[in-house]
Order: structure tokens, then sequence, then C-alpha cells
């Protein structure tokens, strides 16, 4: 299996006192996360990525929180880390998780909060599959121009990629701990750029590798969902330009809830049709698949 170790120009250092913490969640950071927009094998399958930053204050108590923005829109997630520590706000119980922990040691156990979801970024609820992993090696290494402690884990990505924890960076998955969550499916770090500089990871050499196909005289963002969450009967619009001919619907375990053919610009989902949680609608039109987007029926 391949490993972070593809990573360009890493050293291996070994040091006799500790080093100062690099902090992660600063304003001028880009993750550029690639991950399979058909992750569960409903159509065709493409590359999207994702630019993620976190921007900006909310205060929570006496808590200052960062919110965390995907492709220039900000999110309901909102992050915050202290003493090598990163915190996702739990909104439904309004407390913080633990998102990352960079004091762990070899050995040491990250048990994943089970909460609910609200929406990206929002917490790790029902991801029942990935309720723990175990840390098997722990090194500090330059990487990005900086001296940085790096965790490994147990838990290797569909494609083949471990999951390391780099201070500063955060995952190699991505900007979630293993690249779930915010990014669907079998997602991974390809691009970090910090005051202008770029680095690459997994074995990546560009910062988009997007090759979804399906869009070109529409955007993706015209189909939309609304209300999200479902409450009662919501409405996913489809623009005529877009020429949806097919929608899929699947659960968090990537199991098929639903697979129809459409004939009209419009969708509905009804609440009575669905369990409470988390689901994933795709659309598709005769070139291929145009869009995947989370939704949650309460």
């Amino acid at each position: 299996m391949k490993t972070l170790y593809c990573l360009l120009f890493t050293i291996t250092f070994s040091f006799s006192y500790a080093q100062p913490y690099l902090p992660m969640l600063e304003e001028n950071n880009i993750w550029s996360v690639d991950f399979f927009s058909d992750p569960f094998g409903g159509g065709s399958t493409g590359i999207v990525t994702d630019q993620i930053t976190v921007a900006g204050e909310t205060v929570i108590g006496s808590q200052t929180y960062k919110s965390v923005y995907i492709n220039g829109e900000e999110g309901s997630c909102l992050v915050r880390e202290e003493n090598g520590i990163i915190y996702r706000y739990d909104v439904t119980n309004s407390q913080d998780v633990i998102m990352y922990d960079f004091t762990l040691d070899v050995g040491d156990i990250f048990e994943f909060p089970q909460l609910m979801y609200e929406s990206y970024c929002a917490s790790l609820g029902s991801y029942n599959s990935l309720p723990e992993m175990t840390v098997v090696a722990v090194t500090t290494e330059m990487i990005a121009n900086e001296t940085r402690k790096v965790i490994e884990f147990d838990y290797y990505s569909e494609s083949g990629y471990t999951c390391f924890w780099i201070e500063g960076i955060g995952s190699s998955l991505g900007f979630d701990p293993v690249g779930d969550i915010i990014d669907i499916g079998n997602a991974y770090l390809v691009c970090y750029t910090k005051n202008g500089n770029t680095y690459f990871f997994n074995d990546a050499t560009d910062c988009d590798n997007t090759t979804i196909v399906g869009i070109t005289d529409f955007s993706s963002e015209e189909i939309t969902l609304y209300p999200n969450p479902v409450a009662n009967r919501s409405i996913l619009q489809l623009p005529a330009e877009a020429s949806v001919d097919r929608i899929i619907i699947l659960d968090i375990h990537g199991r098929i809830v639903k697979d129809e053919t459409l004939s009209k610009e419009y969708y509905l989902i009804d609440v009575m049709d669905y369990r409470s949680g988390i689901y994933f609608y795709q659309v598709f039109n005769n070139r291929g698949l145009v869009k995947t987007t989370q939704f949650i029926v309460k």
C-alpha cells in the first residue's frame, strides 16, 4: 500500500528537545482535497477537488471559533485549537468534541465522537464503521519547510493511503481526521498552501484535479434542495439546462435507497420515505454524474 512517504522532500529527524507547537487553523492556510464524486459506485466516477479554508471569529461562551469554508462557501462547522488539540463545536449538544489530538503517543487510541449530523463538517455522527483507531508510530519530520510531529494510525483509506496526522496541517486524507466527513467517501489531501507556498501530498502534481463531467452550460450550484434538513417535504430543483434524467439516493453506508428515472425539473423528497439520518443524492444526465450532495432527514 502507498503511504504518506511519497511526500516531496520529507526527511526524518530525531530531537532531544520539544518543538514549539505549529497551529493548524490559520487564515492563510488552504487545503486542497480530492474526493471521488461517486464513491459508492452508483454511476460515472469523477474527481472533485475542494479548497478548504478557515476564517472569522464566532464567540460561544468563553471560547472563540473559526468557520470552515469549502470553495468559499461558509458552512456550519466551527473549529478551534488549544494546546495541540483541535476541537469542533457540536451544535446539537452545545459542547466541544475533539477533532485532532496531537498529544497522542504510540499505543494511544483515538475515539471518534458519536454525534448527530447537522451539515457538512458538523460532526462524525453515525460513522460507526470507524469508532476508533490506534497510533502505531510518532515521528518528527521536515514537511512544508517546518519540523512537524507526524502521527501514524492503523487506518488505510479506500485508495490505499495510510492515515497520518501532520502537526499544523491536519490529516493526509483531508481536512477531516480520516477524510470522510467533509470530503464525502474516498478523500485525500493533494495540496497544502501556506503564505502562497504550495506543497504536494499523495503523489499529486496539481491542486485542482477535477474531472467530473456533465457541467458545462450551467452551474451545479443551481441544483438545490430546500429545505435541508428535510423535516416534512423538500424539493430538489433541477434546472432545465442540466438535462437531469436520473437520481440515486444513498444512505450513509453507501446503500442505494432509491434509483429513479426523472422527467421533471424537480424531485420531491418526503420524510415519510426515509428514516432519520444523513443521505446523499446523486443526479445524472446523459453525460454522466452531475452532482453529489448530502442531505439530512430529521
